[in-house]
């Protein structure tokens, strides 16, 4: 074959053929297709990430409210220092979490047998207490009447660390109802010198 023919064959072959000849070049197909669906993949693997934190930390709240509720309602009197231990559960219950970044309640609800149900009394970190004598709603059938419960409640606001995904900040909270172990009530008293707010972190 002599040069002139196949140079005339190479400029054939090279020649432009316009938007169709992009059916004849295969080439980079797969980089191009990669490059359409990385970024994809990418906020796919962040969000699966995002969310299994966001999934680790409602599991803790909600194995934090079940203990502190179940701890409180096998006692029949709860005291200051009882409820000092209580947070000191917590902020183990919480980790790696910092349960002093979180709001904490814990409540007994009363039904004297009338059919309404009170707050006999309430303590609370980070968050205010339910008002003694004050009427609530509970879901029907967890408070015999007469008879009361253990309200547990804690909240925790959960901010991502990437933040691809899940940008704005979100609380994460549940709530336990448990009746008493011992007694049909449980009280709480104070210390003569105490301030009421015995539950939360201690100096």
């Amino acid at each position: 074959m002599s040069a002139k023919s196949f140079l005339s064959r190479m400029n054939r072959r090279l020649k432009w053929r316009g938007i169709q000849g992009l059916h004849y070049n295969e080439k980079g197909v797969s980089a191009v297709e990669f490059a359409l669906i990385a970024p994809l993949m990418v906020l796919i693997y962040f969000g699966c990430i995002e969310l299994s934190f966001l999934m680790r930390m409602d599991r803790r709240v909600t194995s934090t409210s079940s203990s502190l509720g179940d701890l409180t309602a096998r006692l029949a009197t709860v005291t200051d220092d009882d409820m000092a231990e209580m947070f000191a559960a917590a902020k183990v219950m919480m980790q790696p979490y910092d349960a002093e970044a979180g709001s904490m309640r814990i409540s007994s609800i009363v039904d004297d047998g009338d059919g309404v149900t009170k707050v006999a009394w309430s303590d609370a970190y980070a968050m205010s207490p339910l008002s003694e004598g004050s009427v609530v709603t509970v879901p029907d059938g967890i408070i015999p009447s007469p008879g009361s419960a253990i309200v547990a409640e804690v909240q925790f606001n959960y901010q991502s660390p990437f933040g691809y995904v899940l940008k704005l900040e979100r609380t994460v909270s549940d709530k336990f109802y448990l009746r008493p172990r011992r007694v049909s009530e449980i009280s709480r008293t104070h210390k003569p010198d105490g301030d009421g707010t015995s539950f939360g972190p201690t100096s």
